[in-house]
């Protein structure tokens, strides 16, 4: 009687499906990560937006009327608080700024997060921001 090594057709399978089990898992963990850290990226712009912010109201009085990706914040005399506005890390998205002068509200849509804590601002099309930095009392 001669023996047959090998798999059956049954292990592999039930292998084949733990293999894709597995991978499917690992895949959903790396978006998640992906997310978290762009959730943290936007969050750590907002706070040093925030600190530019108030260096330059501590100079010039007044909060800036509006910013822009991309560009500096600096004072009419020149003195630059930050050398470029960051932007978010996905092209869909923006960051939202108002400010009346004496106060102001900064925004960005958290991918993790759908607080709604922004009263409904648009940081793009379709996309309400829900994370909020506001001035200091």
């Amino acid at each position: 009687m001669k023996l047959k090594r090998g798999f059956t057709l049954i292990e592999i399978l039930v292998t084949i499906s733990i293999i894709g089990l597995l991978t499917m898992i690992g895949v959903t963990n790396f978006r998640v990560a992906n997310q978290k850290a762009r959730d943290g990226r936007r969050q750590g712009d907002l706070e040093q937006i925030k600190a530019a912010l108030e260096l330059y109201r501590t100079d010039e009085a007044e909060y800036l009327g509006s910013i822009t990706a991309g560009e500096a914040i600096q004072s009419p005399t020149d003195t630059v608080y930050m050398n470029e506005v960051p932007d978010d890390p996905l092209s869909t998205q923006d960051y939202y700024y108002t400010s009346d002068g004496d106060t102001y509200m900064l925004c960005a849509a958290l991918e993790l997060d759908l607080s709604g804590a922004c009263g409904g601002a648009s940081c793009g099309t379709g996309v309400t921001c829900n994370y909020q930095v506001t001035n200091p009392l």
